[in-house]
């Protein structure tokens, strides 16, 4: 499904070169639920922005299905991050004049499809959220978890390879960010969508499959874990 190989990631602050990925290697297999865990710092962020195509890396290969990615063309890189993969993101990012329908539909109108097509797909995506009473409410009439899941509804409609959730609990309670994680395990276990999770969390990354650790870039471990109902 992903591999990335060598992956180096350095950033020029004055004269100093920081380098922040220090050659990142790893696989995410398809249906995988994947944490990726690691403090402040320790380059999870960034590696995050290299999975979504929304940063470059110095050097390194990253392949999504097999193709290799190339960073020569910006259009082409939008088209792949619109088609593969989607995002969940910790302030949730709705637009706030658009009904929760018609935010979730937003990816679909960057693919050029017909308005009434868009509408029935989101309203499909809204109902595996549970959120298709919410269907007609703008943001601020939505709880912050209501918003989530509205996000991963957006995340999900296009049918992405893979779905990156950056933080998707830090601005919920407890009890909020439990069911947010509760709706990412539903969609894995029952639909085989592919979900990396980017935390700090350990108690949200223990409740992944899988969960890899960042300290000062570089991968320290990768563990399975053994995930309660």
């Amino acid at each position: 499904m992903l591999k990335i190989i060598d992956v180096h990631k350095n950033y020029a602050v004055g004269p100093t070169e920081v380098k922040v990925l220090k050659g990142i290697s790893m696989e995410v297999g398809k249906g995988e639920l994947l944490a990726v865990i690691g403090a402040s710092g320790s380059g999870k962020s960034t590696l995050m922005h290299m999975i979504g195509l929304l940063e470059q890396p110095t050097s390194g290969d990253y392949f999504i299905e097999g193709e290799k990615i190339s960073y020569d063309n910006d259009r082409v890189l939008s088209t792949i991050r619109n088609r593969k993969i989607g995002f969940v993101f910790q302030q949730y990012h709705l637009l706030p004049r658009l009904t929760a329908l018609d935010n979730v539909g937003v990816p679909l109108v960057y693919r050029g499809m017909r308005e009434p097509e868009i509408k029935e797909k989101s309203m499909v995506f809204l109902k595996k959220v549970e959120m298709e009473d919410r269907a007609r409410h703008r943001p601020n009439e939505m709880s912050g978890g209501q918003q989530q899941r509205v996000a991963v509804a957006r995340a999900l409609v296009g049918n992405p390879s893979i779905v990156l959730a950056d933080e998707p609990t830090g601005a919920l309670d407890t009890r909020t960010g439990q069911e947010i994680m509760n709706l990412f395990r539903k969609l894995n276990e029952e639909e085989g969508i592919t979900i990396i999770v980017i935390t700090h969390d350990h108690k949200i990354a223990a409740q992944c499959k899988r969960q890899v650790e960042m300290v000062d870039g570089v991968i320290v471990q990768s563990s399975e874990s053994r995930v309660q109902s």
